[in-house]
C-alpha cells in the first residue's frame, strides 16, 4: 500500500492529459462550427497554464508529505553506502514539474497545431469552392498553428533537456566530477553547447550544489568537492612559486651544479613514489628519514656549490643502489604469497636502509666541516680578544 502510494506521487495521471485533449478538441470544434476562432487561442493558453499551476502547487504539496516521513523514519543503522547514495541523491532535483509541462506543451501543442492546420485547409477550401469564408478566420487559423507549433517545439526542447539531464547523472555515476567532454560524448553534442546547457540547468537548481572549475572544462556537483578543487589549485599555485623562485635562484649556477641538483630532485622523487607504495610503517620511518637527510645534503650543495664533488659517490652509486633495492623492495611485498626467502631478503633490504642512513648522515656532517672548522676559529679568536679587554669571567671576580 505505501509503495503504491509512493509511486502514485512521482508518477505523473496521464488521464489529466486526455480530459485536457477532450478540452482542446471540444474548443476547436466549437470555434469551427461557430466560426468565431477570436478567444480560442487564448482559451487554450489559459486551460495550459491553470493545469500546470495546479499540478505544481499539487506536486509541492506531496513533496512536503514526503519529506517528513523520511525524516521521523530514518534508520540508525544505515550503512556508509546507502548514506552516500543519499547524498548524491541530494546533489540533483527532480524536475518533476518540468517533465510534466513538457509533455503538455508537446501534447497541446501538437494538437492545437493539427486542429488548426486542418482548419485552415478547410476554410481554404470553403473559400475556393464557394468563392466566400472569412479572411479574418483563416489569420486566427494561420496564429494558432504559429501558436501551436511554438508550443509543440518548447514542449520538445523541454523534454530532450530532460533526457540530457539523465544522462548527465548517469555519465557523473557515483563521482561528484566530470570533465565537459566526457559529458558532450554522452549526449552527442558540442562542449559549448553542453556548458550553456548545464548553466540553464544549474541556474533552474537541478543540480543543487553544481558549479563549474575555474576555467569552466570541468562540471562539479558537490560543494565539498569544489572546496578540494579551490584547495588543490591553491598548492598547484604554491608549487608553481616555489618552482618559479627555485629556478630563479638556480639561474646563477653553473651547469654542472644544475645538473647535480636536477638528478638530486630525481631521486628525491622517486624514493618518495616508493615510500608511499610501500605499506610498512617501520620502512617507511627509514625511507621518509633518508628523504630528510638527502635532501639537507642536496641544500647545501646548493648554498655551496664547492662540495659538489665530494657527492659523486652519493651520486654514482649510493643513491642509485637504494632506489633499485626499493623496487625490489615494492616488487616483493605486493606478492600475495610470502615465504621465508622474500622475507628474509626484505629484512636484508630494511637493514641496508640503517646502514645507508648513517652513511648519508656522515656525509652531512662532513659537507658541514668546513663551516665547523670556521665557527671553531671564529670562537677561539673571540675568547682571545676577550681575555685581552679583561672581559672574559675570571676577569670579573671580586678580589679580596
Amino acid at each position: 500500500m505505501e509503495k503504491n502510494q509512493k509511486n502514485n506521487s512521482q508518477d505523473f495521471d496521464f488521464s489529466v492529459v486526455e480530459d485536457k485533449i477532450q478540452q482542446v478538441q471540444n474548443i476547436i470544434e466549437k470555434a469551427v462550427k461557430s466560426k468565431d476562432f477570436q478567444e480560442m487561442s487564448q482559451s487554450v493558453t489559459q486551460m495550459v497554464n491553470k493545469t500546470l499551476d495546479q499540478y505544481k502547487k499539487e506536486h509541492q504539496e506531496m513533496g512536503k508529505t514526503r519529506e517528513k516521513p523520511q525524516a521521523d523514519h530514518r534508520s540508525d543503522r544505515e550503512s556508509g553506502s546507502a548514506a552516500n547514495g543519499e547524498k548524491l541523491q541530494t546533489l540533483y532535483m527532480k524536475p518533476t514539474g518540468e517533465k510534466v509541462r513538457s509533455i503538455l506543451l508537446a501534447v497541446f501543442g501538437g494538437i492545437l497545431t493539427g486542429s488548426m492546420a486542418c482548419g485552415f485547409l478547410a476554410v481554404q477550401m470553403v473559400r475556393l469552392l464557394t468563392d466566400s469564408g472569412s479572411s479574418g478566420a483563416a489569420s486566427v487559423m494561420l496564429a494558432g498553428m504559429a501558436a501551436g507549433a511554438f508550443m509543440l517545439g518548447t514542449g520538445i526542447l523541454g523534454l530532450g533537456k530532460l533526457r540530457r539531464f539523465k544522462k548527465y547523472q548517469k555519465t557523473l555515476g557515483k563521482r561528484t566530477y566530470c570533465d565537459l567532454t566526457k559529458l558532450a560524448q554522452a549526449v552527442g553534442k558540442p562542449v559549448k553547447f553542453v556548458k550553456k546547457d548545464l548553466k540553464k540547468m544549474i541556474g533552474k537548481g537541478w543540480f543543487t550544489e553544481g558549479c563549474f572549475d575555474g576555467s569552466e572544462t570541468c562540471l562539479i556537483t558537490s560543494r565539498e568537492t569544489f572546496c578540494q578543487y579551490q584547495e588543490m589549485e591553491k598548492a598547484l599555485e604554491e608549487k608553481k612559486k616555489q618552482e618559479a623562485l627555485r629556478a630563479q635562484e638556480e639561474s646563477e649556477l653553473s651547469p654542472e651544479v644544475k645538473e647535480v641538483l636536477e638528478k638530486g630532485r630525481n631521486y628525491l622523487d622517486r624514493l618518495r613514489k616508493s615510500n608511499d607504495a610501500i605499506p610498512g610503517e617501520e620502512i617507511s620511518a627509514k625511507i621518509f628519514k633518508m628523504e630528510k637527510i638527502v635532501d639537507q645534503i642536496f641544500q647545501r650543495a646548493k648554498a655551496h656549490p664547492e662540495i659538489i664533488p665530494d657527492l659523486k659517490r652519493m651520486m654514482d652509486y649510493y643513491l642509485p643502489m637504494t632506489v633499485k633495492l626499493l623496487e625490489a623492495y615494492e616488487d616483493m611485498d605486493s606478492q600475495p604469497v610470502q615465504g621465508e626467502t622474500i622475507r628474509s631478503s626484505k629484512k636484508e633490504i630494511e637493514d641496508t636502509l640503517d646502514t645507508l642512513n648513517d652513511a648519508f648522515a656522515k656525509l652531512l656532517d662532513s659537507v658541514f666541516q668546513d663551516t665547523a672548522w670556521d665557527v671553531s676559529s671564529d670562537i677561539s679568536v673571540l675568547h682571545t680578544l676577550l681575555a685581552q679587554e679583561g672581559l672574559k669571567d675570571s676577569d670579573f671576580k671580586i678580589q679580596h
